[in-house]
This record gives structure tokens, C-alpha cells and sequence, in this order.
């Protein structure tokens, strides 16, 4: 199964989505701002993906800086919890396959991460 985590107004994902149709790659879609992930599932993509919960947020982003967390030091369950209610502060987009898990786009690590 391959998900893909996105944000439609993001023109990364929308590239990453549609490198996704070239490909003939089937996939389910999940828009994180709508619908981010709970803190369980949270739990086992950072795994999949060895990063703690602060390296999946985009620190480069907006909301990063509106909520002021370049100043701030905060836990792993601090960060699950904004995680979990927030899916602007996601890096992204986020490829998701049953063995591999590639945070934002790059068409060699997706194509890596799709070959079985």
C-alpha cells in the first residue's frame, strides 16, 4: 500500500502527486492540513522513518514561524500533540509505502522507496 500525505495548495505535493500518476503508481491520499496524522500513526511513521517528532516538522514554514517554535525547546510529546492537530507544520509531501517512509519529494528516493 503506498499513501501519499499532502497538502493540496502545496505545489511540491501537487508535483509529487502528479509525478505519482506518471508513474502508474496506485495510492491512496490523505490532505494532512484536513486530516493530520493521530499520535498513533505519527508514532509508526517517525519510526519508519528514524526521525524524532521535531525533524518532521518544517521549520522552514509558516506556521513554524507564527507559532514562534524556532525559540522554543520542546519535547517529543510537546511535539506529537502540535503534530497531531496541525498539518501545516508537516514537512511534505510524504510518501508512505509498507516498507519505507520518504519525507518530501525527491523522484530517486520515491523511486527507490517503489521498487519491491
Amino acid at each position: 500500500m503506498v499513501t501519499f500525505l499532502g497538502y493540496p495548495r502545496c505545489s511540491t505535493c501537487r508535483k509529487a502527486k502528479g509525478w505519482l500518476a506518471e508513474q502508474g503508481v496506485p495510492f491512496a491520499e490523505r490532505d494532512i492540513v484536513k486530516e493530520p496524522l493521530n499520535r498513533e500513526e505519527l508514532g509508526s511513521l517517525l519510526a519508519s522513518a528514524g526521525i524524532s517528532p521535531a525533524e518532521l516538522a518544517n521549520a522552514k514554514g509558516t506556521r513554524y514561524r507564527e507559532l514562534g517554535l524556532k525559540e522554543k525547546t520542546l519535547g517529543d510529546d510537546e511535539w506529537l500533540d502540535l503534530l497531531s492537530r496541525d498539518g501545516k507544520l508537516y514537512r511534505r509531501p510524504i510518501l508512505w509505502t509498507d516498507r519505507d517512509v520518504v519525507i518530501g519529494f525527491d523522484k530517486d528516493r520515491w523511486g527507490e522507496a517503489l521498487k519491491g
